[in-house]
């Protein structure tokens, strides 16, 4: 395998804008000591974007949780939490100073000796990507870092950010996606469970002009197939569409098994060649950060025991009004559905983003949501953002589903809610504090823990 690995130092430039975004002036504040909500803290100074994954896993007992902090520095971090004990083990810092940016969360992959591979990047602001490999009888303990670099493939204006980790254990391979050339999709993969990487791999290629960036979420079996959800570009830039499609020796396929292409023969996916789930309205950005009306974007994506897909997307009406959904694959057709009202923007520079959806990986029936409105009725009671859970089956739309408030009368934002499961315990968490943008938070990961019926 080609390796273009070493133990290595940024460069100046790269020094100088990463302590440069993480010394830009903060503005969120927690005051975590009066804020007596009840759940189990996790982890304290720790937020995530979405879009790289996993960023929790249950691994020998215990629960791995990967954040970049808030509150200082900006360093990227790994709690771990014993499910045993009930009580946090620890926090270790996988790279202090590297950027107050919560795109740059690390993520996980459980190799087959017993330690944690964590993989990490900024937010676009080199070609790299990071990682250390923990020690199996001491989770706080971690190998020295080791850097990949991109740059061979890469485009002078490109970088990488986005780690997404998928093993396919069916081709001996550890898959890496991520967002790379033009910033498009691209993957690339590893032989020895994260100690070396091959070659970059373009996977998806947008077809909106100029350079624009489909977002993608994945699901993987473990074994021989990913499964795939991505849109156009960026909601303020292009009104997204959602499309699907299943990765599997190296060919790209439709939910029914279709083959559409051959990656390898036929070049990266576009599109209109892939599955299309849900139509946006096709339109180019408009002004001032702003979405248009039906512009749909990527939220949550996990399989059912028969590995047929399910996909959580958000769509934006105006910045007072965004709309979870929830489309599902039964073997036959998809049924795609409104399952709850999502509320207001979290703030105008990003009017797409919302509190998000989750699907528990082992049950897709299993929904959380955050929403700062009536999940069901989209009124808005004043309040800040709560979480909501709830059982959706295929046929379930916004009008027949119950949702159960898992948060009440908070005195700040419950954001990003995610969930991870073995098929024994289930732990739902979330981010819970001051978001003001995703360079400027102050937040803690809570939740609850609770045995699978």
């Amino acid at each position: 395998m080609t390796s273009r690995f070493t133990i290595a130092a940024l460069s100046a430039v790269t020094v100088f804008s990463t302590l440069a975004a993480s010394t830009n002036a903060q503005s969120a504040s927690y005051d975590r000591t009066a804020d007596q909500h009840g759940f189990i803290i996790f982890m304290e100074e720790g937020g995530w974007c979405w879009y790289q994954d996993p960023r929790s896993i249950m691994h020998d007992g215990k629960l791995f949780i990967g954040s970049v902090k808030g509150n200082g520095s900006g360093s990227a971090r790994v709690g771990v939490y014993d499910l045993k004990t009930k009580q946090p083990i620890g926090t270790a810092t996988m790279r202090d100073n590297f950027q107050r940016d919560d795109h740059n969360s690390p993520v996980f992959f459980a190799r087959p000796d017993g330690s944690v591979l964590a993989v990490y990047a900024l937010h676009g602001n080199d070609k790299l990507h990071r990682y250390r490999i923990s020690d199996p009888d001491a989770p706080l303990r971690w190998s020295e870092e080791k850097v990949f670099d991109h740059n061979n493939t890469l485009a002078e204006r490109d970088g990488v950010t986005y780690m997404n980790l998928y093993n396919m254990s069916s081709e001996g391979k550890l898959y890496n996606f991520y967002r790379g050339f033009q910033y498009n999709p691209c993957f690339i993969t590893s032989t020895d469970a994260g100690l070396t990487w091959g070659e970059d791999t373009h996977f998806i290629k947008s077809e909106v002009v100029g350079y624009q960036r489909p977002y993608v979420r994945y699901a993987g079996n473990g074994i021989d197939t990913v499964h795939v959800s991505f849109t156009d570009a960026h909601p303020r830039n292009f009104g997204n569409s959602i499309y699907y499609t299943a990765f599997r020796d190296g060919k790209y396929f439709r939910a029914d098994g279709t083959l559409i292409k051959d990656l390898k023969q036929d070049g990266p996916l576009v599109p209109s060649e892939a599955e299309l789930v849900y139509k946006g309205n096709g339109k180019n950005g408009i002004a001032d950060n702003e979405s248009e009306e039906n512009r749909a974007w990527t939220a949550a994506m996990t399989i059912d025991a028969q590995g047929h897909p399910h996909i959580g997307y958000t769509v934006h009406l105006f910045n007072e009004d965004h709309r979870f959904r929830i489309a599902s694959w039964d073997g036959k057709q998809w049924h795609d559905r409104q399952v709850a009202f999502a509320g207001k923007c979290l703030y105008t520079a990003e009017s797409s983003y919302t509190g998000l959806i989750s699907l528990d990986p082992k049950d897709p029936s299993i929904v959380v949501i955050s929403t700062d409105v009536d999940p069901t009725t989209g009124k808005d009671g004043g309040g800040k953002h709560e979480i909501y859970r709830a059982k959706v089956g295929l046929r379930d739309d916004v009008n027949t589903i119950e949702w159960e408030a898992v948060t009440k009368d908070s005195p700040v934002r419950n954001l990003r809610p995610m969930v991870v499961c073995d098929g024994e315990t289930r732990v739902i968490l979330w981010n819970r504090g001051d978001f003001k943008s995703y360079t400027d938070f102050q937040l803690d990961t809570i939740g609850l823990v609770e045995s699978v019926k």
